[in-house]
């Protein structure tokens, strides 16, 4: 005969065990991550000049190159002024050194010169989300802000 004793010894054993099981596999939901936004510099960005008219890209690239493109569109002609240099960045401060002009007519690259045109020298940048915000001076010394929009596959966000 077993001893009542013994029985509820190993109920009470067999109780805990459950209940332990069942706390360890009840873990905490992990809280989930907001979405994260875009604070990088890199990508294609754009700005329209003139809408319809004239457009404005900048390119920063992960190995610190950079391309801007000022594109005319005219009787359904387009004229790109592209420069390309490096670019540097310290905490918010944007500085680019430009490198090299290309002007083109469509497909037909018009001349290729070195250049030392300057853009955006020693400016700020902010990036929230999918919009880049350069503040710069312009040559007169007058302050400027320039907003451009990130191109996500061709698409301007």
């Amino acid at each position: 005969m077993i001893k009542p004793v013994l029985i509820f010894k190993n109920l009470t054993v067999c109780l805990l065990l459950s209940v332990l099981f069942s706390l360890g596999a009840c873990k905490k939901d992990k809280a989930q991550q907001p979405v994260q936004k875009n604070t990088s510099l890199f990508g294609q960005w754009y700005i329209p000049v003139k809408e319809g008219e004239q457009a404005r890209y900048l390119v920063f690239s992960s190995d610190s190159t950079f391309i801007l493109a000022d594109v005319t569109y005219k009787n359904g002609n387009s004229t790109t002024v592209q420069y390309t240099g490096k670019f540097h960045t310290k905490g918010d401060g944007l500085n680019i050194v430009i490198a090299k002009k290309m002007v083109s007519e469509g497909s037909n690259v018009i001349s290729t010169d070195p250049s030392n045109a300057q853009f955006y020298t020693n400016s700020a940048f902010v990036v929230d989300n999918y919009k880049l915000t350069i503040n710069y001076k312009d040559n007169t010394g007058a302050a400027m802000k320039s907003i451009f929009s990130m191109v996500l596959q061709d698409k301007v966000i």
